[in-house]
């Protein structure tokens, strides 16, 4: 099954993961529980993306964190703030129907070129009943209720890698982190100094957003996975060097959570 190994021969940066050394001379298996079918599919959405420039997925890294948490403790209801063209949408849709849960995936993205051309492949990979695309604000205050209602429960998952501004990621994590269920997990992509650049603010981007989130929440529990430079990443042990922040909710309600949901909701 050659699948992605393919990528080590393409010259575009979106496939550098596919280019360290021989440490990714494999198809991971992210790619590698694909159908057929699925696998066309995903593989024709990178042809058209790169044709028309769409580029801005996350990496193997990520997705297969994201995959870990999903397929590995069947988690159904998830909220994806800011899906831009859909590479993480399309995988955690498949994850999703091969595990046999609807309405599983509510996507959230500012963008309306980007949201319609998701919801495009969405139906063309089948995925319609599996996963709600919506363009929307994913810091509105009204998102976490349409959430529940479509995914029939407050998320287990929920996963910021949206804007990258800081204020607007402050915002999301005031508003996300206190509709976790009990013991639910927010993931924060882009929370290292190299990721600072992707806030046209410049005002410090995610990394800035989440050190001071989470001075004012002392009691959360958090890992932020952090590396150095791009150039080295051969040497890194987390192989994206855009970063990861792991939050997890409290494992039952508390007063802190409710203060959280009050001050988002305010």
């Amino acid at each position: 099954m050659t699948r992605s190994l393919e990528f080590r021969n393409r010259t575009h940066r979106r496939y550098w993961w596919h280019w360290i050394a021989d440490n990714t001379n494999y198809v991971p298996p992210v790619y590698q529980f694909l159908s057929d079918e699925e696998w066309e599919i995903l593989d024709a959405w990178f042809d058209d993306t790169e044709k028309r420039d769409l580029i801005g997925e996350c990496q193997v890294p990520l997705i297969s964190i994201i995959q870990g948490l999903l397929m590995g403790s069947c988690l159904k209801a998830v909220v994806q703030a800011g899906h831009y063209t859909g590479y993480s949408t399309l995988l955690m849709g498949f994850m999703l129907r091969r595990m046999g849960f609807k309405h599983g995936l509510f996507t959230i993205d500012i963008d309306p070129m980007v949201s319609d051309y998701t919801r495009e492949w969405v139906a063309r990979a089948g995925l319609s009943e599996h996963v709600e695309v919506v363009c929307s604000d994913s810091a509105a205050l009204d998102m976490p209720e349409k959430a529940r209602e479509y995914l029939g429960t407050d998320p287990q998952l929920v996963l910021i890698d949206s804007s990258h501004i800081y204020s607007h990621t402050l915002r999301e994590l005031d508003l996300w982190y206190p509709r976790l269920v009990p013991g639910g997990i927010l993931l924060c992509h882009d929370s290292t100094v190299f990721a600072e650049q992707f806030d046209r603010t410049k005002e410090g981007g995610v990394r800035r957003a989440l050190a001071e989130w989470l001075a004012r929440n002392p009691g959360v529990n958090a890992l932020n996975l952090r590396n150095g430079a791009t150039p080295n990443l051969h040497n890194e042990v987390y192989k994206d060097a855009c970063g990861v922040c792991m939050i997890q909710g409290a494992p039952n309600a508390n007063n802190a959570a409710a203060e959280l949901l009050t001050r988002a909701t305010a």
